[in-house]
């Protein structure tokens, strides 16, 4: 017997059914290492769904600042308001790793001046389809346009935007990227690696071809800022699933 799987989800884990909605549609749930899309969409009444990591760490906390590792279907500004801090970065829902968060205007104002001087400097890890060789340097224009979800493109006219692109090993048909923005658009790294050819995997934007990894392949893995680092707990390989290569 078939059955919607927001039904199926909430009997697996005896939640609600909105509950269950709502974990589906951040890209919290997946079925034979495919993310799971439309929570009304039918499967066999038995069906087992694999639920993806959901844990949060807090990785350093002082009195005037907050960093926390960040999973995959958390929004930042969730981590906002349950930790009574002003969001410094964000990072898209589908993105996991390091955010930060100030405890006192001082220093949310003094991030924002590091920022705007471009003294931060954040790395993150990209799964990309394709065979990439080579350090890139992107610098193409973005713009963004919001609607019920934010959409970026190229675009001559919009805002600044810099990528440095370096490939850390090639996985048959796939690359692991290093990539250091300089700046921070809205969904910069996922555009601008998607405009030469080498889209994420599993991001369900700016990649058509590739909508069935379990979660979208980036994750930022080291940033620091007022002579501090900040580096990420999350093994990689197996985040990305990379263990057999």
């Amino acid at each position: 017997m078939k059955e919607k799987a927001y039904k199926i989800l909430s009997s697996q884990l005896d939640i609600s059914h909105s509950k269950a909605k709502e974990m589906i549609d951040r890209g919290l749930v997946s079925i034979h290492g495919k993310r799971l899309r439309i929570a009304r969409e039918e499967f066999d009444s038995k069906t087992r769904f694999q639920i993806a990591r959901n844990d949060n760490k807090i990785i350093y906390d002082d009195e005037n600042l907050l960093v926390i590792d960040k999973s995959i279907g958390v929004e930042s500004y969730a981590l906002e308001r349950n930790h009574s801090c002003k969001l410094i970065n964000r990072l898209d829902v589908d993105t996991s790793g390091i955010i930060l968060l100030a405890k006192n205007n001082a220093t949310l104002k003094k991030a924002i001046s590091e920022f705007k001087k471009q003294s931060v400097k954040k790395l993150y890890y990209a799964l990309v389809q394709g065979k990439l060789c080579e350090e890139i340097v992107i610098n193409k224009s973005i713009s963004t346009s919001r609607g019920e979800k934010a959409i970026s493109r190229i675009d001559k006219n919009g805002r600044v935007a810099l990528s440095i692109v370096k490939p850390l090993r090639i996985l048959g048909n796939k690359t692991l990227l290093e990539v250091e923005i300089k700046t921070g658009i809205t969904h910069q790294i996922r555009v601008h690696l998607a405009s030469i050819k080498y889209p994420i995997i599993g991001d369900v934007i700016y990649n058509n071809e590739c909508r069935g990894a379990r979660r979208m392949m980036l994750h930022c893995y080291q940033t620091s800022i007022f002579d501090k680092v900040f580096v990420s707990n999350v093994n990689i390989d197996k985040e990305f699933g990379l263990e057999g290569y």
